[in-house]
């Protein structure tokens, strides 16, 4: 008979015994050896991509990535030189300085019959230039800053009313700069290369009515002067944008010895960007835009009323540019449009001629490309140029 297998014998189940903790010198060497290897990984990236010494040279990507969370002050050590003339290029742009501005046209040129001063960033400026190559008899006055908000713009365009005899008067408001009329300097927005112009905060009192707080330093040199010394003006501004800067953070401003450390700064870079974002969701968010009941809003009405209101009264045309820029689709125009129809003032919005939502209007993400800025400088050739026809024009229509 073929014998029955038998099934195997079922194995008997323990609970395992509790393992032993590792003991404690065996965890203090792991942290130590993980601690050594950070270390070395720390230098590494220091000594193989070291930032260049020289002021406006240009260092590689990856040195560059690596020293983006470096602190603020930290950046303006290397940037900030004795003397604005042998500083970085950018410590020298974006003052609301008129007498930087002594070299600009103040009347229209050679043969050209209107003069336009525009206030804004470069994307206005751009639009700008694309209107003088549309038009070819607009002489343009132009002064900026870099993402310039438009507590800058107008501030700037007080600051320039005596100095130009313009027949149209532009102000650039862009959408992803809306966030920085909290603040009263470039430095914490444009975290990783700072530019330190400053321009003042406004704010709506009690009794809704534009103030302004000035800030502590005004001009490059002062900046300049401020900082090396590190004197009561600079200890001033930083009080200042501790209370009116949203994105001020004093781990990211302040400088100390964790510069020298690229794992830091890649933690700094990091903690730079929460801070930027921290209030931005209660004034816009790509779902709903711009909510129309924040603070920054109801004083961009204002603003935007008060440069109406002046270059009327000094018989100019105003005009307000609104520039959609990518990840803002129409938001700008749809929070603010009510408000700007009911002003007296040219009102183009380039959500209407290159939509947002278009890559294809855009260079890498960032500014118009030149076709598009050609489209947007038509338009804002058309509406003017229905206020002030072409002398030409005038003369033939007689």
């Amino acid at each position: 008979m073929p014998q029955l297998l038998k099934s195997p014998p079922k194995t008997q189940t323990h609970n395992s015994p509790p393992q032993p903790a590792p003991p404690l010198h065996s965890v203090k060497k792991l942290g130590l050896w993980m601690l050594f290897w950070l270390c070395l990984l720390d230098v590494s990236i220091n000594r193989l991509f070291p930032y260049p010494k020289k002021v406006n040279s240009t260092p590689s990507n990856l040195t560059r990535y690596f020293d983006y969370g470096r602190s603020i002050e930290g950046k303006l050590n290397r940037m900030v030189q004795k003397s604005v003339a042998n500083s970085d290029v950018i410590i020298d742009s974006g003052w609301i300085d008129p007498k930087a501005w002594e070299n600009l046209p103040q009347s229209p040129q050679g043969d050209d019959d209107l003069l336009l001063a525009e206030y804004g960033m470069s994307y206005s400026a751009d639009a700008l230039q694309a209107l003088a190559e549309v038009d070819g008899k607009i002489t343009m006055r132009s002064i900026g800053g870099a993402s310039a908000p438009p507590n800058h713009s107008l501030a700037a365009f007080k600051a320039d009313t005596q100095n130009q005899n313009a027949d149209v008067v532009m102000i650039g408001i862009l959408a992803s700069s809306v966030n920085r009329m909290n603040s009263l300097s470039g430095m914490s927005w444009t975290y990783e290369h700072p530019t330190p112009y400053t321009y003042p905060y406004y704010y709506l009192n009690n009794q809704n009515d534009l103030e302004a707080i000035a800030p502590a330093i005004t001009t490059a040199d002062d900046f300049v002067d401020a900082f090396n010394r590190k004197d009561d003006n600079w200890q001033r501004l930083q009080t200042q944008m501790e209370q009116y800067d949203q994105a001020f953070d004093p781990f990211v401003f302040h400088h100390n010895l964790s510069d020298r450390s690229a794992i830091i700064r890649l933690i700094r870079r990091g903690w730079a960007s929460r801070a930027r974002s921290i209030g931005e969701k209660s004034l816009f968010t790509p779902e709903s835009g711009f909510n129309p009941e924040a603070p920054e809003i109801k004083t961009l009405k204002a603003i935007l009323t008060e440069f109406v209101t002046q270059v009327k009264n000094a018989d100019q045309t105003p005009v307000i540019l609104l520039l959609n820029n990518q990840g803002y689709g129409s938001s700008l125009y749809d929070v603010l449009a009510e408000h700007v129809n009911s002003l007296d003032a040219l009102i183009v919005s380039t959500h209407e001629i290159v939509p947002a939502e278009d890559p294809k209007n855009f260079l890498g993400g960032s500014h118009f490309t030149p076709e598009a800025n050609r489209k947007i400088g038509k338009v804002l050739q058309t509406k003017i140029r229905a206020e002030h026809p072409h002398k030409q024009a005038q003369e033939e229509s007689k």
